[in-house]
């Protein structure tokens, strides 16, 4: 799937998960290395942003 050049609502949507995914985790989807594809594919795929975070946590080892 082909994803837009520029779409800030993609942008806001990373921003907020990621702010999430520190306060919760005290990690930042830079530091997990987390993969932007996957993160587009969460976006357009439209999964919430709770699935997105329980995602990332479950295939980075995060406990709450």
């Amino acid at each position: 799937m082909s994803y837009p050049l520029f779409d800030s609502g993609f942008t806001l949507w990373a921003a907020d998960l990621d702010a999430r995914l520190m306060d919760r985790h005290g990690r930042s989807c830079r530091a997990l290395g987390v993969d932007t594809r996957l993160l587009l594919q969460c976006y357009y795929g439209g999964e919430s942003m709770s699935a997105a975070l329980s995602l990332i946590a479950n295939r980075h080892g995060l406990t709450h």
